[in-house]
């Protein structure tokens, strides 16, 4: 092709004698030097554009995963924290793996066989630019039960107002860290009178923000003395973890995300979701 080219430029450069003009042949010498590397730019952008587009293709694979392991989360599908593989989807695998979370904000979280004696309950109200927070914690059981530990982590809007815990349980100031833009975690310590069975103590502090934000009553946990009942979420919320990887035929993974998920009685609440590949 390029010497097809190139004689139909020598057709047109030469005058009437037959002697090709310099100028014109020196142009013709600097494109010919210029086609070659414009065809190899034209081709690396071609595999650009289709590695571009296979790992496009991966992400949304990988997306597909997710949200199949979120229906399973909701609906309490049986063996759902078993890793599992879906095949052929978008011409590629997926490898889904669900986990519980055993730690929360370095709190280790393990319930006991008896965490569901305790029974935790919250309530907000807003009334211009504060909100009054209530947490209530009741013996279901037929033991005593001492709590050791609030910790309460918010949503980004909120600062905690100070001197305003008002508690039967921990009547203590929290310890604060985190800011209001990306969300502050309240810890309170020490040793809560006996709570007996039948019994309900009551937490309650004020938060200061603009009204409507949304998941205000945050998540947490309930630390308690006793080794069989241990840590308990606050409202019974649960949550988990997901990896999903895309796979190509030859098991290469192409793209990777990890989301998390609080599951409260089939609400689901997404906590992060990240590409990491």
């Amino acid at each position: 092709m390029l010497k097809a080219v190139r004689e139909l430029f020598l057709k047109i450069i030469k005058r009437q004698d037959g002697v090709a003009l310099p100028s014109v042949l020196a142009m013709f010498a600097i494109g010919s030097l210029l086609i070659v590397p414009s065809i190899n730019y034209i081709a690396t952008n071609l595999n650009a554009g289709m590695m571009a587009e296979e790992e496009f293709k991966g992400i949304i694979t990988a997306d597909a995963g997710v949200e199949d392991a979120l229906w399973k989360i909701k609906n309490d599908a049986s063996n759902f924290l078993e890793p599992y593989a879906i095949a052929d989807v978008n011409g590629l695998s997926v490898d889904v793996d669900i986990d519980e979370i055993d730690t929360l904000f370095g709190e280790i979280v393990d319930p006991g066989g008896h965490s569901s004696w305790l029974v935790t309950t919250v309530n907000v109200t807003y009334n211009t630019g504060i909100y009054d927070y209530s947490l209530s914690v009741s013996n279901n059981g037929s033991g005593n039960i001492k709590v050791l530990k609030i910790l309460i982590d918010l949503p980004p809007g909120v600062d905690y107002v100070d001197d305003s815990t008002d508690s039967e349980i921990l009547d203590t100031e929290p310890a604060v860290s985190g800011i209001p833009a990306s969300g502050i975690t309240l810890v309170w310590t020490g040793a809560s009178p006996m709570i007996h069975a039948g019994e309900t103590y009551y937490h309650s502090f004020q938060l200061a923000g603009p009204e409507g934000i949304e998941e205000i009553e945050g998540h947490g946990v309930v630390v308690t003395q006793r080794e069989d009942i241990g840590t308990v979420w606050i409202g019974d919320a649960h949550p988990y973890s997901i990896i999903a990887q895309a796979k190509d035929a030859s098991d290469e993974i192409i793209a990777t995300i990890r989301a998390g998920v609080w599951e409260y009685y089939g609400y689901l609440e997404i906590s992060c979701w990240q590409v990491i590949r």
